[in-house]
């Protein structure tokens, strides 16, 4: 997957310009190579730089999807969204137990625990009836082990005693679910398959401009970071974009409705005492939406909040009132941790993509493949919504809706769902932790091999160095050092580098200056 110059692109056709490298961008031009496509995929940034790098990385049952909203009666009144809640449901657990088996370096089963409130938003009952329909829906291969404590049983649950009103406790249901130990490292290795099976992969490769021809798509590339510009044909092209759909469709007509609607998630990390180690908790919060206490580390990382956003999405990161509200939701939930913002190690946010909804600002968990041909775009497909963990599934939809209008020129072949050599090499067999496996040698073939450009492309996006309790400040420098080696880097751009990558850790993730300056 070696970065070719972008002058040896100029002139090429194509059968599908995938725009957006993300986990569905990558998940789509894997199925597309594998079924005979000739494919480009690029991402105007690095591998997963977007969206699927500030998720909250779980790889999820899907029990949200059968919370039936204000009431139960929600879906006794509309059995078509009990219906649809069960068809997402299925999706996820049939995904869970697939990346779970597939990709077993880059998950690892936690336990999840979910406290039941007398006075809560859902009786126990309602719990384990969810659970009974998630265990019937999903294929059977990989059970969720539920179980409900109460009464003297609650013990069982080390910091049972930090629940806010105990005496309103009346159970903690306990299930196994899996984390991404690297969303990340998820994407690359979808897009190292697609690059052996034959797909163009360059990152940090932006489409500038598109022209419709009688026989096609003319496209401007652009390197971000040389300015260079090449132009390419294809007979479709995908916008995989994420939160960015609405912009790039207006690259290639001045007004198109939107499509997608960005919501902001932000999420703090913090540590907390002994009791909650690589335990996970999923809590109702005060506007009745759920929010997840992740072991991350020897840490927690704790989210989140979604609001509409329509800022810079190149500058995405948490404002002192989310934190501030984050903080206040954590101490409602768990009051005597009395967390203070100088307890916040570092923060995150992100921006989740769903699907644009004239009624609702908070758009709609739907899935959709959009056919742009009535907003005056032939053979233009875009994607909104599809969380992480059913990108394969999503990958196959958007597999059929490009089969109804363009062709393959080559071979089929088939696909790899399995890790890389380079990801096994980083988690050498630790399954039970989220810490990677880090050598020279090792960061040696990453650097050849998955076409880093800058030391966060490596701290934060290879290896997840960058998401330790440190963010990869220890490591920085041994890092440079090697990709300084390799990348010919001379001094002065190996501490551009390093002071690069500390402004960006201070800037996107650091929550303190925001206190102090208050």
């Amino acid at each position: 997957m070696n970065r070719c110059e972008l002058s040896e692109l100029s002139g090429q056709s194509y059968d599908v310009i995938v725009v957006g490298a993300g986990i569905n961008g990558a998940g789509a031009a894997q199925q597309l190579v594998a079924q005979g496509y000739r494919v480009l995929i690029i991402d105007k940034s690095d591998f997963s730089g977007g969206a699927t790098s500030t998720s909250s990385r779980i790889l999820h049952c899907g029990l949200r999807h059968l919370a039936p909203g204000k009431s139960i009666w929600e879906f006794v009144f509309h059995p078509s969204k009990f219906f649809l809640a069960c068809h997402n449901a299925r999706k996820s657990m049939i995904a869970r137990s697939d990346i779970s088996s597939s990709m077993k370096e880059l998950v690892r089963p936690f336990r999840f625990c979910f406290p039941i409130y007398k006075d809560g938003s859902y009786k126990a009952w309602q719990v384990d009836f969810a659970f009974k329909l998630l265990s019937i829906l999903g294929p059977g291969d990989n059970p969720l082990e539920y179980r409900r404590y109460s009464g003297k049983n609650l013990d069982k649950i080390p910091f049972v005693n930090w629940f806010r009103n105990p005496k309103q406790l009346q159970s903690v249901s306990v299930f196994k679910d899996y984390q991404f130990v690297s969303a990340e490292r998820l994407v690359v290795d979808t897009v190292r398959d697609a690059a052996d099976m034959g797909a163009t992969v360059r990152n940090y490769t932006l489409m500038k401009q598109s022209k419709y021809l009688d026989e096609g798509w003319q496209v401007t590339l652009k390197d971000v970071l040389t300015s260079e510009e090449v132009t390419v044909k294809t007979q479709l092209i995908l916008n995989v974009t994420g939160p960015w759909g609405n912009q790039v469709n207006q690259t290639m007509k001045s007004v198109v409705p939107d499509k997608v609607t960005g919501l902001k998630g932000a999420h703090i990390v913090v540590k907390l005492p002994e009791e909650f180690s690589e335990w996970g908790t999923m809590a109702i919060n005060r506007v009745n939406e759920p929010m997840y206490f992740m072991p991350w580390h020897g840490m927690h990382y704790i989210g989140l909040n979604r609001t509409p956003y329509e800022g810079n999405l190149d500058e995405v990161k948490s404002t002192k009132d989310e934190v501030e509200w984050l903080l206040g939701e954590v101490n409602h939930l768990f009051p005597q941790l009395h967390l203070q913002p100088k307890d916040i190690l570092y923060s995150f946010a992100g921006i989740q993509p769903v699907t644009f909804d004239t009624r609702d600002p908070q758009g709609s968990r739907e899935v959709v493949v959009h056919d742009l041909e009535s907003e005056g775009l032939s053979n233009v497909l875009m994607l909104t919504g599809g969380p992480i963990m059913t990108y394969r599934l999503v990958a196959k939809k958007i597999l059929e809706e490009v089969s109804k209008r363009c062709v393959p020129t080559l071979e089929k072949q088939r696909p790899s769902y399995g890790s890389s050599e380079a990801s096994r090499l980083l988690r050498n067999g630790r399954a039970a932790s989220v810490n990677m496996n880090i050598s020279e040698e090792i960061l040696k073939k990453i650097i050849v091999e998955e076409q880093p450009v800058f030391l966060a492309d490596i701290l934060l996006r290879r290896t997840g160095l960058g998401w330790d309790i440190d963010q990869g400040k220890s490591t920085a420098l041994k890092v440079a050092n090697v990709m300084a080696e390799l990348l010919d880097w001379d001094q002065q751009r190996k501490e551009k580098e390093l002071q690069l990558f500390d402004r960006h850790i201070k800037e996107i993730y650091q929550v303190q200056e925001l206190f102090e300056s208050s």
